[in-house]
């Protein structure tokens, strides 16, 4: 259930050689300067279509360095029944065709682009790659939406849980609250303590009591449970319906989950859910969220920066251990903060309920401080105009953040799920 799942995060494509030979028993053709003068042609041997189909696999490796691209074997078309033989060999585990040909073959090549795969004559760039990737990532992945519908904060959706798989491929289980905790009482207390006293190493410090760091233990293993019952790479939880029923949050449970390749979204905001896959998808990294401040005073946002204000930091995020505090100085639930790694590029994006609009931003961490109120909060430089981004902004309050810069990546993502993309 990581991102090096081959299942999800292994971009498979399919060579395609045409060798068919058309003019194998003319005398030319009525281009040649003298037909009678040109010697028959001759249908090209065998051996030496398999090998120019061989050739021009080797130059897609030798130009191709992501490591998360996969080859089948070649599909080499040397008479007309091998065409019809294609569909045979293609799956919907392919995600492109790499297609050459001996000479120019529009209508064999027009045929294998009707298969409506994304069709590629030779090396690409990483950053298309990589939105063939996020395409493929997306159509494998399922998140659990867990609580009341709609979300106390992120009302607008989209609850359309079919329209989200006919548009993007995703999945989506919806877990009512009293299921949820149905997993998190039914966990063996020797179970529980266990995994505390292993999962406590990771802290510096400790703040809340045993009883709440065990419930904080008991919804980590709650939600991996459910995920790998229900082969999901996501969580998004309404959380504020957790805190009326139980004191208990999801948060600590996030941060790990996290780093183990099941992305998380706070407060039930399925966009944020689905930007957050989508940049985990993008960049094999971990991915952050929350709200969103992009003008001086929002979010405890300064002048000319922007800051994600939340209670979630995955500790491969975070330049020490953690500081294990309560829930919003509420004097229960369990919420962990750790300085965010300076310096480091970043990409922020935010995606549109309508799911056809993206926003991408680039910047890189500058500093972080306890909010108390919202545990952490994260300063950010941006590269652009601050003052453009409340005309860009298509989506909730919230923001999704991974390390790394993967605008042009996301262009070409946008491309190939038919959104539009704007950059600061």
């Amino acid at each position: 259930m990581t991102m090096n799942d081959p299942d999800r995060g292994t971009v498979r494509i399919k060579p395609v050689y045409i060798g068919i030979h058309h003019y194998g028993d003319v005398y030319g053709s009525v281009c040649s300067p003298d037909v009678k003068k040109t010697p028959p042609m001759q249908a090209p041997d065998p051996e030496e279509i398999r090998s120019a189909a061989r050739a021009m696999v080797d130059r897609f490796r030798k130009g191709t360095e992501a490591e998360f691209v996969e080859l089948a074997e070649p599909h080499v078309i040397e008479k007309h029944q091998d065409m019809r033989r294609l569909a045979s060999e293609l799956t919907h585990d392919v995600d492109a065709l790499l297609v050459g040909s001996a000479g120019n073959r529009p209508w064999e090549q027009f045929t294998v682009s009707q298969y409506g795969l994304p069709v590629i004559g030779g090396p690409v760039s990483e950053s298309f790659l990589r939105a063939l990737r996020v395409k493929r990532f997306l159509r494998k992945s399922k998140f659990l939406y867990i609580g009341e519908i709609p979300s106390f904060s992120a009302p607008n959706g989209p609850y359309d849980f079919q329209g989200i798989e006919e548009r993007l491929g995703v999945r989506v289980r919806h877990i009512e609250t009293n299921e949820f905790y149905r997993h998190f009482d039914g966990l063996a207390h020797e179970q529980v303590e266990a995994e505390l006293d292993d999962w406590r190493q990771e802290f510096a410090v400790v703040e809340p009591d045993r009883e709440s760091m065990l419930d904080a233990t008991r919804v980590y293993l709650a939600l991996r449970d459910l995920c790998e019952r229900e082969d999901a790479n996501g969580v998004t939880i309404n959380c504020g319906r957790f805190t009326e029923e139980r004191p208990v949050v999801p948060c600590l449970a996030f941060d790990r989950l996290i780093d183990e390749g099941i992305m998380c979204a706070c407060e039930g905001d399925i966009t944020a859910m689905l930007a957050s896959l989508m940049l985990h998808a993008v960049s094999e990294r971990p991915v952050l969220m929350g709200n969103f401040g992009y003008r001086e005073g929002m979010f405890a946002a300064g002048s000319g920066e922007v800051t994600i204000e939340h209670d979630l930091i995955p500790a491969s995020m975070a330049s020490e251990r953690y500081t294990i505090r309560d829930y919003h100085g509420r004097s229960f639930g369990v919420t962990a903060y750790a300085d965010i790694k300076r310096e480091e590029p970043m990409t922020l994006l935010n995606l549109g309920k309508s799911l056809d609009k993206i926003v991408a931003v680039q910047g890189h961490t500058q500093s972080s401080e306890d909010g108390i109120h919202c545990r952490i909060i994260i300063r950010m430089s941006v590269d652009g105009d601050v003052a453009r981004l409340p005309q860009l902004l298509v989506g909730s309050q919230h923001m999704s953040m991974a390390f790394g810069h993967w605008s042009d990546a996301l262009t070409e993502t946008a491309e190939l799920l038919g959104m539009q993309l704007a950059r600061l």
